[in-house]
């Protein structure tokens, strides 16, 4: 178990460190949250097996390297799973089409200029979110455009 200036450390590499517990409370492990891509890849292996999808993610995710039972890296891996879901506010599947991601992926990468296949997943949510606001706030003012110049055309 990391002492609190290993686990600081940690959080300034990795942001958001994830404290993971077994029911029984014997075994702890930290976890980093999975970015894009690893969240990609993780549904790629779910569609044909999402026992090794979610044993994937647990090791992608784990800070340490010790080896865990299968139990706990699924009980864990689940978790981390969970918590995506929590981090957006959009109710999302765990399992969401590739498609979905991709267009999410190239609204942030215009809105942003970064990209998000190198994001955490709560970041993710977060530039989605503001894409989405953005988005939404220029379709408006371009509408609110089109009117005025409908207006001024036909009023003359």
């Amino acid at each position: 178990m990391p002492d609190e200036t290993a686990i600081q450390n940690l959080k300034e590499k990795y942001g958001t460190v994830l404290k993971l517990t077994s029911a029984d409370e014997l075994t702890t492990t930290y976890c980093k949250k999975p970015s894009f891509n690893t969240f990609l890849n993780y549904q790629n292996i779910y569609k044909d097996n999402p026992h090794e999808a979610i044993l994937f993610l647990f090791k992608e995710c784990v800070l340490d390297q010790e080896n865990y039972d299968d139990e706990f890296m699924l009980s864990a891996g689940n978790s981390i799973v969970a918590m995506i879901k929590k981090d957006s506010e959009f109710t999302i599947d765990a399992t969401p089409q590739k498609d979905e991601f991709k267009k999410s992926a190239a609204l942030i990468r215009q809105a942003f200029q970064v990209d998000p296949y190198q994001l955490s997943m709560d970041e993710f949510y977060k530039l989605l979110e503001e894409a989405l606001w953005l988005q939404k706030h220029n379709e408006k003012r371009m509408e609110n455009t089109i009117m005025t110049a409908f207006a001024q055309t036909f009023s003359n």
